[in-house]
């Protein structure tokens, strides 16, 4: 595993990764409490954020506070979110969409693990961003050929709040009002999330796209100008996105799916 850490570079607060955290099952609290682990070696300049129900939450959400403990002692930021509305525990992470204090967060799976191959893709997003002012004010990523059918993939997106609000305006707020969900079914809310991605987020904003894309056919989703290969090759049959387990093993057992990077022009 190769760092990206420099010895001055430490977290400002405005970059966060955002992930929801709920319950006791240790495949997602495993998997967040690594992903912290990770996010100082691959993405110095960024902060782990976690969303955790308020103390007064039903305790089939609530996270042990030895848990919270441990991913504060590990530079984790932690957003407590009151469950009083309806929005699905899984969708909290979706929050930081909202915070305009951010100049960057990213959207995250707890099940997945950062790596140098996403990390160098992320980077080259900032700094793009960064050259070029309002431009590029989402990112996205696409690296599997299950990801090559979705404008965006819930849980491996990014963006920039206050372009985001300033071009989207009421859009944005209408998003998210339309994830407060009154549902249990998180087929559904999975579901609502994706249309509101693809149909809401993306139709407003593919002009104002930086994907990072091995997999869609060239001219599936942006012009050649907003879409970018991966600054780094794949090792072997890993893509970004892949599930772990607790014991950090893979769940995810279709990189024999994968083929060579669709390179374009």
């Amino acid at each position: 595993m190769k760092s990206n850490k420099e010895k001055d570079v430490k977290p400002d607060g405005r970059k966060v990764v955002s992930m929801s955290l709920y319950g006791n099952d240790p495949h997602y609290i495993w998997g967040v409490i690594r992903n912290a682990q990770l996010i100082p070696v691959y993405l110095p300049e960024w902060t782990l954020r976690v969303y955790v129900a308020a103390k007064s939450a039903p305790s089939k959400l609530a996270v042990e506070p030895r848990i919270i403990k441990k991913l504060r002692f590990l530079g984790a930021e932690i957003a407590r979110v009151s469950t009083r509305n309806s929005m699905e525990p899984r969708n909290w992470r979706l929050l930081a969409a909202s915070d305009q204090q951010l100049d960057y967060f990213l959207v995250r799976d707890a099940d997945a693990r950062l790596s140098e191959r996403e990390s160098a893709a992320v980077r080259d997003w900032v700094s793009m961003a960064e050259k070029n002012g309002s431009s590029f004010v989402i990112h996205c990523i696409r690296d599997h050929p299950k990801h090559a059918n979705q404008a965006i993939v819930d849980g491996l997106w990014g963006g920039r709040p206050r372009p985001l609000h300033q071009l989207m305006r009421q859009d944005i707020t209408r998003m998210m009002d339309n994830l407060t969900l009154n549902t249990s079914s998180s087929v559904k809310t999975t579901s609502s999330v994706m249309i509101l991605l693809n149909s809401v987020l993306w139709r407003a904003l593919s002009n104002f796209s930086y994907c990072h894309d091995s997999v869609s056919p060239c001219d599936r989703w942006t012009p050649s100008t907003l879409r970018r290969p991966f600054p780094l090759p794949r090792y072997g049959r890993e893509y970004v996105g892949q599930k772990f387990n607790s014991h950090q093993e893979l769940v995810s057992k279709d990189g024999d799916q994968l083929k060579a990077d669709v390179v374009c022009a």
